[in-house]
């Protein structure tokens, strides 16, 4: 079961990332599906992994009943099918059946974070299958992965010497990041500001209490991990300034693509490749070595990102096009770089 919904997963991907190149006008394939682009992804791919992680994480047949939802919530939107929404809301409100079932087993402030993270991801689908865009809805999903990340590395920061004051800061600025997206979700434009400034607050603690500043000093994947995790950090502390100067931004045009992007590449992206080591093991039973190819991706993604920012803030849409291929090439070059990783050592192994 696990194997057939990675594979639903990674065909999302693709269309999800060929509906994002049609939408700025790279390809004319998936066009058809360029509306659906941030739910694709979203839901059908990042929430599916995730909601697969969880099930792992509590080891229970039924916890596998999130990402199949969220996998079959794709295929209706890939098919055209009335009902994605609801099936994406029935899938997130499993995730949040699974992370309350995790809190049971462990009250700890990581899991209760992670539950408010799938509180807001069932918010946001319950908002977008009642009809409302997908502009107003995007920061309560963006939401649901950086509650989702922050508390995963606060489950890490134990076993560095964290202040306590700063743990339970950590928790109520992400309470307060929680209410305002779920605030702008309902239509309350003046919460985006509050909200950017829990963003760049979540980036300033973890570039200041993170894990990763003990374990970039460490050789091969803790490295590697830990200047992905870093880098995400900057730039969600940066975009989550500019949506506390902005504000929310238009529906649509360079400043949506900027603020909206700045936080799903520069900070989600960054930080899947970041714990990919560590996630492909458990979730697809698939062991990643280090190897420098691995840094390939990282370092397209990150200065496809810096492109496609400059051509926002010209205004040149051929620049941010520019950037937008690099950010969906970069995938594809972290997957070589992964496929190498594991070739070269399986060749040193035979080898000695």
């Amino acid at each position: 079961m696990r194997r057939g919904i990675l594979l639903a997963a990674a065909a999302t991907a693709l269309v999800g990332v060929l509906a994002g190149l049609a939408r700025v006008g790279v390809t004319t394939a998936a066009l058809s599906h360029a509306p659906s682009h941030g739910p694709l992804l979203v839901l059908g791919l990042f929430g599916t992994v995730i909601s697969i992680e969880r099930a792992v994480a509590l080891a229970h047949p039924l916890a596998y009943a999130a990402p199949a939802l969220l996998a079959a919530s794709a295929g209706a939107m890939l098919g055209g099918l009335r009902g994605a929404g609801w099936l994406a809301v029935a899938g997130a409100g499993a995730l949040v059946g699974v992370n309350a079932a995790v809190v049971r087993r462990q009250r700890a402030p990581f899991t209760w974070m992670m539950l408010g993270g799938a509180l807001v991801l069932t918010a946001g689908a319950a908002a977008w299958a009642l009809g409302r865009p997908v502009a107003e809805l995007a920061p309560a999903w963006m939401t649901f992965f950086v509650l989702t990340i922050v508390a995963e590395r606060l489950e890490l920061s134990r076993l560095a010497p964290t202040p306590r004051w700063a743990s339970r800061a950590l928790v109520a600025v992400a309470s307060l990041v929680g209410a305002a997206s779920v605030a702008l979700a309902g239509g309350v434009g003046g919460a985006a500001r509050p909200l950017g400034l829990g963003l760049a607050t979540l980036g300033v603690w973890q570039l200041r209490f993170d894990l990763a500043r003990r374990t970039a000093r460490l050789p091969g994947l803790p490295r590697y991990s830990a200047i992905g995790v870093l880098a995400g950090a900057g730039w969600l502390t940066v975009t989550g300034a500019a949506w506390a100067y902005w504000g929310a931004p238009p529906p649509a045009g360079p400043r949506y693509d900027a603020l909206l992007h700045g936080v799903f590449v520069g900070y989600v992206l960054a930080m899947v490749m970041a714990h990919a080591p560590i996630i492909l093991p458990a979730v697809a039973r698939v062991e990643v070595p280090y190897h420098p190819a691995l840094w390939a991706g990282p370092l397209v993604l990150h200065a496809g990102l810096v492109v496609r920012l400059v051509g926002d803030a010209a205004g040149d849409v051929t620049v941010r096009r520019a950037g937008s291929i690099a950010n969906a090439a970069a995938l594809l070059v972290f997957v070589a770089g992964v496929v190498a990783a594991r070739a070269l050592s399986r060749a040193r192994r035979r080898g000695a």
